[in-house]
């Protein structure tokens, strides 16, 4: 099984899948394997119910998906089973504020932890994700921005003018091409990023459901459309092909909803 499963990583970079994508479906076929000996219609349909009741339809759906390439792979597409419809947000939840974001920041700076610090301050001065700041490299100090692959295509992240100078002293100090390396000064994994937010996130006492990576790139778009109300700008900024991807940024997130609400609705 481990020489197919290789083979099936193999398969999924000759696709060209992000690095993230690939141990995420090679997550799910050995989850698949757990439970079942083999590859057939009926164990499909199987693991599709076992999924959607272990886990919130999105990761089900993501996995059944895994599942349905690897039937592909393996010669066997009459076994595929249907996707998982998920219902797409009408709104943004859980993206952290600006009062939690300067203190947090405030605690790094306390404790002296500059790289979390700096990681933080380019996630949310960006809007890029944990797998575009780790491939960000020096280079892109002195020319402002830099153009990564990333989600199948080539986006390219710009760096503020006033980050790169409040900046600037940190990375003569970091010796690597990444301006945030692992400790062997090699490029840093996404779950790297997402770990120390975690961390220190909870010893700061900031709210557990905001303590992702994902929650600066949200705060970014947040608080550029309060500064600067072109969508379109900012759907480029955030690499989004569609501008309804972006335009969830412009809506109320349910609890705000409810406040308008209550307050409006008096008959």
């Amino acid at each position: 099984m481990d020489n197919r499963l290789e083979e099936f990583r193999t398969y999924l970079v000759d696709l060209e899948r992000s690095p993230s994508t690939v141990d995420s479906y090679i997550r799910s076929v050995e989850a698949y394997f757990k439970r079942f000996d083999e590859v057939s219609k009926e164990n499909m349909m199987e693991f599709k119910q076992w999924q959607l009741e272990k886990w919130k339809p999105k990761t089900a759906a993501l996995r059944c998906v895994a599942m349905n390439v690897y039937c592909d792979f393996i010669g066997r597409p009459q076994c595929k089973v249907k996707n998982i419809r998920v219902h797409n947000r009408t709104t943004l939840e859980n993206v952290i504020t600006i009062e939690e974001y300067k203190y947090f920041l405030d605690c790094l700076k306390a404790d002296g932890n500059e790289k979390l610090y700096y990681m933080i301050k380019f996630m949310a001065g960006t809007g890029c994700r944990a797998s575009e700041l780790v491939s960000l490299e020096k280079k892109c100090l002195k020319t402002g921005e830099q153009s990564l692959w990333s989600k199948g295509k080539v986006r390219r992240i710009l760096i503020p003018c006033g980050l790169i100078k409040e900046s600037r002293h940190y990375f003569m100090k970091v010796e690597s091409h990444y301006l945030f390396p692992n400790r062997y000064g090699q490029q840093m994994t996404p779950r790297g990023v997402y770990q120390q937010t975690k961390k220190y996130g909870r010893r700061y006492g900031i709210r557990e459901e905001v303590l992702h990576p994902h929650s600066f790139r949200h705060m970014f778009a947040v608080q550029f459309l309060e500064k600067n109300k072109n969508l379109a700008l900012l759907a480029d900024l955030m690499g989004h092909e569609n501008i309804n991807t972006t335009a969830i940024y412009l809506r109320l997130s349910t609890e705000e909803q409810k406040k308008q609400i209550d307050k409006t609705v008096n008959w």
